[in-house]
C-alpha cells in the first residue's frame, strides 16, 4: 500500500466477548481504546483488520464478560469488510483468539456504496 490509498472509517455498535481467562490467556479485561486485531477470515486467516474499541463510561470487559461498545474501524481501500448487523468476527491478540465480536449496528461509514 502507498501513502496515496484511501483509507476508509467504519463506526459500528458491537457486543465484545472476551472469552474466560483459561481460554483466552487475557489476565485483565480491556477497556476503551484498546485496538486488537479484528480478523473477520477464519482461525488461519492472518489478514486482520484495524479497530479501536470505545467501552461507554469508559467501564472494563473482564475475561468471561460480554458488553456493548462502539467499535471505529480504519480499513484501506481494496480491503474493506463489508460490515453488516449480526456480522460476527474474532478479536485477536496477534495470533491467539481472545474474544469475538457481533455487529449490532453500523453507525456510519465513509465507504462509497455500490
Amino acid at each position: 500500500m502507498g501513502s496515496d490509498d484511501k483509507w476508509y472509517s467504519i463506526k459500528v455498535e458491537a457486543e465484545v466477548s472476551l472469552l474466560p481467562t483459561t481460554e483466552s490467556g487475557l489476565r485483565k479485561g480491556i477497556t476503551s481504546g484498546y485496538r486488537p486485531n479484528h480478523n473477520f477470515g477464519s482461525a488461519d486467516n492472518t489478514e486482520m483488520r484495524i479497530g479501536q474499541v470505545t467501552v461507554a463510561n469508559d467501564e472494563w470487559i473482564e475475561p468471561g464478560q460480554s458488553k456493548a461498545t462502539t467499535i471505529h474501524f480504519l480499513m484501506p481501500e481494496g480491503y474493506v469488510v463489508d460490515l453488516f448487523p449480526g456480522l460476527t468476527w474474532r478479536i485477536q491478540e496477534g495470533g491467539r483468539l481472545v474474544g469475538n465480536g457481533k455487529i449490532i449496528r453500523v453507525v456510519s461509514s465513509d465507504v462509497p456504496s455500490g
